[in-house]
């Protein structure tokens, strides 16, 4: 039986508004650094980078609908059904690298977890081993005839590679902090000056040197001297359909042979406008005089585009790659 003494210390601590103290929370795991995105792309290996802000690309109503002619609305959603829910369009970063024998895509996204490893299991051939580590789970697959490894960062971000797997541990040891003497693929020469150069834009590309074969012929012979290619993409306000603003740079110790280069480029560009793929994208009539020029470290040119034009080519020339791409 409760004493006296007992039920009113009771009652005071009520009345005095006494309240539990709160169970301790389970402590959280390590903090992921993932903004930017691109940061967690390695350099070694590197052959291409494509870095894009989905989200701002979609929010102007001209690059917009130029997606929307290139990649309609009913791919995105069968790349989300068969992707865990991930939707391209939502996305608030993509990145996309390719290596040799590798592709690794980074998406930065709100994410179920679960729904994302069903999936992931239901395209599998069989699931040859799942770990969690540091915030981050990885699975790992044979998936169709090759091979595919995906990478769950504490709910915020995903990424998927495929081919020989390697790429993506590397990415997952950048968000980890682990690389503490390893720099990612735009923070090292040569694509460390080549972003400097062309600047912020929420669409950008970039190849690394050198370039060599069939390639180191391209633009005149210009590229087999070239130490790194960037181009970036941005949208403008131009009636009635706005424009894009393509703006590449070719990297290199140009020195007393920049003007040279400067009018090789102009010329190689003219040929590619007149040629059938140059008039199918309308690079032959842009909307405004395109500008080239050069000085000891960088080649550049800038031209402004029709955008729908350029995606009704773009669905022409590239509609069967697309496909494939978007049936992953």
């Amino acid at each position: 039986m409760i004493g006296r003494r007992t039920l009113l210390g009771c009652l005071l601590l009520a009345a005095c508004g006494h309240r539990a103290a709160p169970a301790p929370q389970a402590p959280r795991g390590p903090l992921l650094k993932l903004e930017p995105l691109v940061d967690l792309v390695p350099a070694a290996g590197l052959v291409w980078l494509l870095d894009a802000r989905v989200q701002e690309l979609l929010a102007g109503p001209f690059t917009a609908a130029a997606l929307t002619l290139l990649l309609p609305p009913a791919r995105f959603d069968a790349f989300a059904e068969a992707h865990g829910g991930v939707d391209l369009r939502r996305v608030a970063s993509l990145v996309v690298a390719g290596y040799p024998d590798t592709t690794l895509a980074l998406a930065s996204t709100p994410l179920e977890a679960a729904r994302i490893e069903a999936a992931f299991a239901a395209r599998a051939v069989q699931v040859d081993g799942r770990a969690v580590d540091g915030g981050v789970t990885r699975l790992w697959a044979s998936v169709g005839e090759g091979r595919e490894q995906i990478a769950l960062f504490d709910g915020q971000a995903v990424g998927l590679e495929r081919g020989h797997l390697g790429p993506l541990r590397a990415s997952i040891y950048f968000a980890q902090g682990k690389l503490k003497r390893a720099l990612p693929a735009l923070r090292t020469e040569p694509l460390v000056r080549t972003a400097a150069l062309l600047g912020d834009a929420p669409l950008r590309a970039f190849a690394p040197g050198p370039f060599e074969g069939e390639w180191g012929g391209g633009l005149g012979g210009l590229l087999r001297v070239t130490t790194a290619v960037g181009a970036a993409l941005r949208s403008l306000e131009r009636p009635p359909h706005g424009a894009l603003e393509v703006q590449a740079v070719l990297a290199g110790a140009w020195g007393g042979d920049a003007s040279r280069a400067a009018e090789r480029l102009a010329a190689s560009f003219q040929r590619l406008a007149g040629d059938p793929l140059g008039k199918l994208l309308g690079i032959d009539h842009p909307l405004e005089e395109t500008r080239v020029s050069g000085d000891d470290e960088a080649l550049r040119l800038q031209v402004v585009l029709d955008p729908l034009a350029l995606a009704r080519g773009l669905v022409a020339v590239t509609q069967a790659r697309i496909s494939e791409i978007m049936a992953y």
